[in-house]
């Protein structure tokens, strides 16, 4: 792509987001600003992922030590706990912030100097691909413009986000049951700024050119610091208009398609990673026709998981993979189970029924959690499960839980898309009630109810290196040991090209106390068949049968002729054998000649 050829692109994005906005010198500031005037448009790079790539999600801080910075501690126990199976470090926000476990940022171009600094990230990059978070909806209220927006300064005076009493608010969704509006004392008098999550965080007004260009001027330092996955948080709700949802509108496609554009041209590996709470539909719909988001997040399948290991039917989550569609070429699902957020239940709406939801938040309280909900005109519905996802199925190191604990990542492990774990669910953390001694300044001022704080932290929780040494070794070492034959599995999917991000899935009916998906095809060199006994009673797998399902062409339909081996067990079954599996147990078969082939195709690589 010439240089011509990107400013016509940037140009055709900006007039769809600015219509009304003079483009001849906003066209140049915003390539000027992400670092792309006068140098060599960078040709959009080849394949962004393969099946070695493992993400993990953690703060900076999430274990600390005396006397060490938090982000070098980080990237050392990250080391030592998976070896070389973690590809993809994504780090949660580092930056200095008043509240959210850091998404209320007072600074979006600085590292809070008790986590680390510039120098650390930069250190991890050189290790592991780095994945930062992009806040572009919100500033914290500690946050300069605000300020300067209650004093009449520049800029801040243009960039934050207000209403009037008269505009019509009625239909926006947001996943907050607080008051949308907050009013302030400014120069002016009193002005009511837009708060979509919370007091202590305010909107910024995209329709503010400018505020564009700052957020790319963070985008282009975090390049800098070796920054090479983006993830948009809550960008559903980056753009606003009166008298509608003010959620995913089309305004925010077209910022994100632009960020895509400028990001593809300034760094050809990098990879931009939607983070979209909503309805599946909804969430997918940020893939655009493969020109918008690499990676979006699989936000139906922690609650999917969930359901189908805790009720032990896997019927609802099969018919789901049943309905996927592959996504456009270059893109593909973000997988994980546990986050620094609860369980969404949105994007469940529509798959599992009311009464099943009801039981998944019953099975959250029961374990010692909760759950949170959102506002809609219609009033609040229940928005995420709150409770640690060692606490959901193993919390008392009940054999059959700890082995769903195991399954339910292995399940993940299996499908289509780019795998990411939470570090507290490595450790098997349990829910933790963060105490409140002095709760941050917004929240005296408006009276919100503690428990509104915490729901969030229960799966936040801060641990020094003694006391995760101490946690991996309770209850005789359990957690211990689900951790190593985690990583152990680890290891063996990246050696496989059939579980390659990219590569075919089918979903096979096995019955309810199965879940069964054959990845891969001939083209990939590797077919395997995932299937995992989500019942609470053993199961029988006759190949045979199994055989029949695959599809047409596939190495699975040849397992009742020639028998295949499980890779997890290393076991070999014969032709037409009946297999028993235990409860919470998966095999990944596969024919031997395929397995011998992939492991030699892995060594010549590594």
């Amino acid at each position: 792509m010439t240089e011509g050829d990107l400013r016509s692109r940037v140009r055709r994005h900006l007039e769809f987001i600015y219509p009304d906005v003079p483009l001849d010198h906003l066209v140049g500031d915003v390539l000027d600003t992400i670092g792309l005037t006068g140098t060599e448009v960078v040709a959009a790079g080849g394949p962004r992922w393969d099946q070695h790539e493992v993400a993990v999600i953690t703060y900076a801080d999430s274990i600390t030590e005396a006397g060490r910075v938090p982000m070098q501690t980080m990237h050392e126990l990250l080391d030592d706990l998976t070896g070389d199976v973690v590809s993809v470090v994504h780090v949660l926000p580092f930056y200095p912030a008043s509240s959210d476990g850091g998404f209320a940022i007072t600074d979006h171009r600085a590292v809070d100097p008790r986590l680390g600094s510039w120098d650390d990230i930069v250190d991890l990059s050189e290790t592991y691909t780095v994945m930062a978070d992009l806040v572009v909806n919100h500033v914290s209220a500690g946050h300069p413009w605000m300020s300067q927006f209650c004093n009449g300064e520049e800029p801040g005076s243009r960039y934050l986000l207000t209403a009037e009493p008269e505009d019509d608010l009625s239909s926006v969704v947001r996943p907050r049951t607080t008051p949308l509006l907050r009013e302030v004392e400014t120069s002016d008098g009193p002005r009511l700024l837009w708060c979509t999550f919370s007091y202590d965080q305010i909107d910024l007004d995209f329709a503010e050119p400018e505020v564009l260009l700052d957020l790319l001027r963070t985008v282009a330092h975090l390049v800098g610091a070796g920054v090479r996955w983006f993830r948009l948080d809550a960008i559903a709700y980056l753009w606003k208009e009166f008298g509608t949802s003010c959620v995913n509108l089309p305004q925010t496609h077209e910022f994100v398609k632009l960020l895509r554009t400028l990001l593809d041209a300034r760094c050809g590996d990098s990879v931009i990673i939607t983070e979209t709470n909503v309805p599946h539909d909804q969430n997918v719909a940020y893939w655009g026709d493969g020109d918008e988001a690499h990676l979006v997040y699989n936000f139906s399948l922690p609650p999917l998981v969930a359901h189908t290991m805790l009720s032990g039917s896997s019927a609802a989550m099969q018919q789901w993979l049943g309905q996927l569609e592959a996504p456009p070429a270059g893109t593909s699902f973000f997988n994980f189970i546990a986050s620094h957020d609860g369980i969404g239940l949105r994007p469940v709406e529509g798959l599992l029924s009311e009464a099943e939801i009801s039981r998944l938040i019953a099975a959250a309280h029961s374990a010692g959690g909760t759950h949170s909900e959102f506002d809609t005109p219609a009033g609040p519905k229940a928005y995420e499960l709150n409770v640690s996802l060692w606490d959901l199925f193993a919390g008392d190191g009940d054999p059959l839980g700890v082995a769903q604990f195991l399954a339910a990542h292995t399940v993940m492990l299996s499908l289509a898309g780019v795998p990411a774990l939470y570090v507290h669910a490595l450790l098997g953390t349990p829910s933790y009630w963060t105490p409140i001694s002095e709760p941050p300044r917004i929240v005296r001022e408006h009276g919100l109810p503690p428990i509104e704080q915490n729901k969030r932290t229960i799966n936040r929780r801060k641990v020094t290196l003694d006391e995760a040494v101490d946690l991996l070794g309770a209850q005789d070492g359990i957690r211990r040991r689900t951790l190593v034959e985690l990583v152990h599995r680890m290891l063996i999917r990246r050696a496989q090209p059939a579980f390659h991000p990219d590569s075919p899935q089918v979903s096979l009916d096995l019955g309810s106390q199965a879940l069964g998906v054959v990845r891969g095809s001939a083209e990939w060199g590797q077919t395997v068949v995932s299937v995992t006994n989500v019942g609470h009673a053993h199961l029988t797998v006759d190949l045979e049968v199994l055989s029949a399902l695959c599809p047409q062409g596939s190495a699975g339909t040849q397992f009742a002729e020639i028998g295949c081996v499980d890779l997890l067990s290393g076991v070999l079954l014969g032709p037409s054998e009946r297999v028993d599996l235990a409860a919470g147990q998966t095999m990944w078969l596969c024919l031997e000649a395929e397995r011998r082939e992939a492991a030699l195709a892995h060594r010549s690589s590594a």
